[in-house]
């Protein structure tokens, strides 16, 4: 297709030669100065936008802000108008060489110092930009040109000044801020830095860090994923360019580099091979990998702190610990011999029957029985209590009885009946000797409710009594009288 404006001269003095590139407002052509006889590049605004005013003006209010902003790595503004025949154009100085983009889709992946070499000075040329109040708002790499002259490589940057109202390119949004999806004239110099940082991206990586055919698309792996490290594509880049191009990519402006001046001195730094100080304006990003790091490096502090707190204030016991005043040692219980139990189990076998004939009679289970006992005490023929039991009281066989009136003591059985009850023998007590005990004959009733049989426990002193004891006491220990039962009469033989 031949263009309309190859072969011609423009304005009288600019002949258009043959078409460098497309642009955002209209197409960039390689042109020759007749009057001065020496290359010129030239822009010219697309017929199809001429006819609006509009366009006109805020192309040439571009051409004007630009050729006041004159950098060495801007394409630099001779000339701008619009000629009799009604074209608008601005004439820049020349420029020859490759976009970035081409070159990014020879060689995939920049070699670092290429890469940091264009970047730097992108970034100086759009902070001469910034410095003069004109962002370029559509920054991608077909707009950073590789000019060559000679030995010399020098970059440019092209087509600055506000976009066309709708303007929306599917093959530029990736590089566009997220706060400039709704309307491409909305952000500010910060729009800039993050076009840039995703040129850096691309050029070390070979990928966009989001990509997405629609707004919406980039919206949503903005908001559900981090963008892939860089480590992971490359292992030779230096340690401070990482965190730098992640500051710039920060999806939310008030994260990344606040002015494209700072972030033009950091790149400046790392190529020279000096570290980046840490700098308020290099914000830091919402990347979910460097958020892990810091969480991760804080733990290992803490972590350490806490163990060189605790091996310097180690605690002794034996010295801190002091037994309380009076105290005593906690002494062990004995260990159980099982005496007991072995007792109970060769106890001779019973019915029901034996046992209540047993009870009928008001007699108690013979101490004698158990083995090793004489009735009084069950390690009397052998055996040794448990270590740590009480010494073994009681009161030898022989001696005194008396009968307890069951109705006048609330410790005796109701229903009659007698409780042996051994005492010891009181020498003191001038008391004449009883008579021998009777026993029930044959003929006496048996009452109808059964005793409780009980066992006769060893006593330490002898119980009170209201009534003095009658008789003498005997001579052997364990004397004892037996008191009849109240209304009633002794029985004799």
């Amino acid at each position: 297709m031949i263009d309309e404006f190859e072969g011609k001269i423009i304005a009288e003095k600019y002949r258009i030669e043959s078409i460098l590139r497309d642009s955002d407002l209209g197409v960039l052509y390689r042109g020759w100065h007749v009057m001065m006889d020496k290359p010129v590049t030239v822009k010219i605004l697309a017929p199809a936008l001429a006819v609006d005013k509009r366009f006109v003006e805020r192309f040439l209010a571009e051409a004007k802000t630009l050729s006041q902003a004159a950098n060495q790595n801007i394409l630099n503004v001779t000339d701008f108008g619009t000629d009799t025949r009604g074209v608008s154009y601005t004439v820049y100085e020349a420029a020859d060489g490759e976009t970035v983009t081409s070159l990014v889709e020879r060689d995939d992946q920049l070699s670092i110092s290429q890469a940091l070499n264009i970047a730097k000075q992108a970034a100086s040329g759009i902070a001469s930009a910034h410095s003069k109040n004109l962002r370029h708002g559509a920054l991608t790499p077909e707009k950073i040109f590789l000019a060559t002259s000679g030995e010399n490589e020098s970059v440019k940057v092209l087509d600055f000044g506000i976009q066309p109202v709708g303007w929306n390119s599917n093959t530029d949004i990736e590089y566009l801020s997220p706060e400039q999806y709704a309307d491409t004239n909305k952000g500010d110099a910060r729009s800039d830095i993050y076009s840039l940082g995703v040129i850096i991206y691309k050029m070390l990586a070979g990928v966009v860090p989001f990509a997405g055919k629609t707004t919406n698309e980039l919206k949503l792996k903005h908001d559900s994923e981090p963008p892939a490290p860089l480590s992971s594509f490359r292992s030779d880049l230096p340690p401070d360019l990482e965190p730098m191009i992640l500051s710039a990519i920060a999806i939310d402006p008030e994260k990344r580099y606040q002015s494209m001046r700072a972030f033009a001195e950091d790149l400046e730094l790392v190529s020279g091979g000096i570290s980046v100080p840490q700098k308020a304006a290099a914000a830091p990003t919402r990347n979910i990998w460097q958020t892990a790091f810091i969480a991760l490096i804080g733990i290992s502090l803490l972590a350490g702190a806490l163990i060189y707190a605790t091996s310097i204030k180690k605690t002794d016991p034996t010295v801190q610990l002091q037994a309380d005043v009076g105290s005593l040692p906690v002494q062990p219980i004995g260990p159980a011999t099982g005496a007991q139990e072995e007792s109970l189990a060769k106890l001779p076998a019973m019915t029901d029957a034996e046992i209540m004939a047993v009870q009928s009679s008001n007699s108690a289970l013979p101490m004698d029985s158990l083995p090793g006992g004489d009735g009084y005490n069950a390690w009397a023929n052998g055996g040794a209590p448990p270590i740590g039991a009480p010494p073994a009281q009681y009161i030898p066989p022989g001696g005194q009885y008396y009968t307890v009136d069951p109705n006048g003591s609330q410790f005796m059985p109701q229903d009659g009946g007698v409780i042996l009850v051994p005492v010891p023998a009181n020498t003191s007590t001038a008391v004449k000797p009883s008579p021998t005990p009777k026993t029930q004959t044959a003929n006496t009733t048996v009452q109808p409710t059964p005793a409780p049989v009980t066992t006769p426990k060893p006593l330490a002193t002898p119980p009170k009594t209201d009534k003095p004891l009658t008789g003498q006491p005997n001579k052997d220990k364990g004397a004892s009288v037996e008191k009849p039962a109240k209304n009633s009469k002794p029985k004799t033989q």
